[in-house]
């Protein structure tokens, strides 16, 4: 790998740091974070969730996910190009596909691009039209000032309140929480982030409606790509 490093471009690179500045880096942390068997899967929830396309890959996830071996995992992101999108190995290249994505996680790869506006005015009155209720508003310290907190909900906020679907729920009811189910998972697994406690609103937003036939695996191979190059530098 280091005869492709660029002395001006890949000075922020973690393979720079281990061959020219001589570090000892530990291995990335992994993202995935599992789906969780805190939140439970209802039947009803199903025809919903097929609307989506999303179904085999939750069906898939909601059993069990792979163990990762960090290390492994690491030595990969070390030798990531994006310039190519591709792995740089001794033997030559190599890379993750459209469809090793829908091979592996059964996720849809034909459909829609999932492309939205990230503007996140006005996402807590939406949030609550979506699934009839917000996280508390953030407290005001002494100076006036709100604490920061992401746009989204906590995954333990969304385990509290939507872990198991009322028996005597109505239509309504039953979307709600097949709506946030969906949002949990991929939040944890496909477009899981750094601290593996907040889902983030954008993906809630794009379950607005059901139907829309989204290319979930395009996004998600997009979105791998876009974290490998954050690992990087």
């Amino acid at each position: 790998m280091v005869w492709l490093l660029n002395n001006v471009y890949d000075v922020e690179h973690r393979v720079y740091f281990m061959s020219e500045k001589k570090m000892e880096l530990t291995p990335l942390k992994i993202r995935s974070h599992g789906a969780s068997s805190v939140m439970h899967y209802d039947e009803r929830y199903t025809s919903y969730i097929e609307m989506t396309g999303l179904l085999p890959f939750v069906q898939l996830v909601s059993r069990s996910t792979p163990n990762l071996n960090a290390a492994a995992v690491t030595s990969l992101i070390d030798r990531w190009r994006p310039e190519t999108h591709s792995f740089h190995l001794r033997t030559g290249e190599m890379t993750v596909t459209l469809q090793d994505v829908s091979m592996i996680t059964a996720l849809p790869i034909e459909g829609k691009p999932l492309c939205m506006s990230t503007d996140s005015e006005g996402w807590r009155q939406q949030m609550e039209a979506l699934i009839g209720m917000l996280p508390q508003e953030p407290e005001v310290e002494d100076g006036g000032k709100k604490d920061r907190v992401p746009v989204g909900a906590t995954f333990t906020w969304i385990a509290a309140n939507f872990a198991h679907c009322p028996e005597d729920a109505d239509d309504e009811v039953i979307q709600r929480y097949a709506r946030v189910y969906m949002w949990y998972v991929i939040s944890r697994t496909i477009f899981a982030e750094g601290t593996g406690k907040n889902a983030p609103w954008m993906w809630l937003k794009a379950l607005t409606v059901f139907d829309n036939k989204f290319s979930w695996g395009s996004a998600a191979l997009a979105y791998l790509y876009r974290q490998v190059i954050n690992c990087l530098y």
